[in-house]
């Protein structure tokens, strides 16, 4: 084993903001935190670093980490991300090796709950569509059709910490909720307020709003296609702070430009930035579009960094 412990940390704006306050964390852990670029070369001033030296890996998620750079590293025991996504680290690669994979689980919780609330209010409240008659001069109130809260279903695709966490919110607005989860959620308090049902159909045919919380895999991507959208109600609407392949965009902008669908507010897309000429998302006035930008706030970048480190220190002390 090297005498060194080296954990390489990948570059992007915020890691790079990060590694000053991260380093001496590590160090104190005995553990040399290195900024380095993807082809192991060194972004700081801290010399060369031995392949044999790293023990783990801090990985943005911007980073993708394949089975190529796993192998690079013989002593590696740990990748961890900053994140709650482990999209683009080869999970399945890391298993075979027995390399542990650590993320950020929970962290932005608070942030992206309160985002899909505002998200959901949004339209409910038709804002979309407004704002958008006013940004062409068109002075129409008869143009939105602003719904009661009290009137209102949402309904939850997945029943994951940012999901239990609406729930008060929602509740608490006089919403009513319904969830499809693939496992049961009576032993979570928050299933006491919403009604469980067994099939993702009937949240979508229930719910004025539909809002998603499930992870992207094989049999989740474009989870949101044109059979989906056609059993929505009449006038519903989508917020989406997933994964972006939860939504074929192409068929959510026919739903929406042929009118059977208010809009959409989507934080996530399937590539991030979108090609503008091409996303079929882009341009759709009763489609918001934010820069995947729920879960941020003054708090959550540390504490998102703070919980990766702690994953990779746990797993080479272990």
């Amino acid at each position: 084993m090297p005498t060194r412990h080296v954990v390489l940390l990948f570059p992007n704006p915020m890691s790079v903001e990060q590694f000053p306050r991260l380093a001496p964390v590590f160090a104190d852990e005995g553990l040399d935190l290195r900024l380095v670029d993807h082809g192991g070369d060194p972004v700081d001033d801290g010399g060369q670093v031995e392949a044999g030296e790293v023990v783990g890996i801090m990985a943005p998620p911007a980073s993708a980490i394949d089975a190529a750079t796993m192998d690079r590293y013989p002593n590696l025991r740990v990748i961890s991300t900053p994140s709650v996504g482990q999209d683009h680290i080869d999970v399945a690669a890391a298993r075979e090796r027995g390399i542990a994979v650590g993320n950020a689980k929970g962290y932005n919780a608070d942030e992206v709950a309160e985002y899909a609330l505002t998200a959901i209010l949004t339209l409910v409240k038709d804002l979309p569509r407004a704002t958008a008659g006013t940004r062409a001069h068109v002075w129409d109130v008869g143009r939105t059709h602003m719904r009661m809260l009290s009137e209102t279903t949402v309904g939850l695709v997945g029943f994951g910490e940012v999901a239990r966490r609406m729930v008060p919110m929602l509740v608490g607005l006089g919403m009513r909720v319904v969830v499809w989860n693939r496992s049961d959620i009576s032993l979570y308090p928050e299933a006491a307020d919403v009604s469980s049902l067994p099939t993702t159909a009937e949240v979508v045919r229930q719910a004025d709003v539909l809002s998603l919380h499930v992870a992207l895999t094989d049999q989740t991507r474009h989870l949101v296609d044109a059979d989906l959208l056609a059993l929505m109600k009449p006038d519903s609407a989508i917020v989406n702070t997933g994964r972006g392949g939860l939504v074929d965009t192409a068929a959510l902008r026919d739903a929406v430009e042929s009118g059977h669908l208010r809009g959409a507010v989507l934080d996530v897309l399937a590539d991030e930035p979108p090609d503008w000429q091409t996303e079929p998302a882009v341009g759709v006035d009763a489609i918001e579009l934010t820069p995947h930008m729920a879960w941020l706030s003054e708090g959550s970048r540390n504490r998102g960094f703070d919980t990766a480190a702690r994953a990779i220190v746990d797993a080479v002390g272990a």
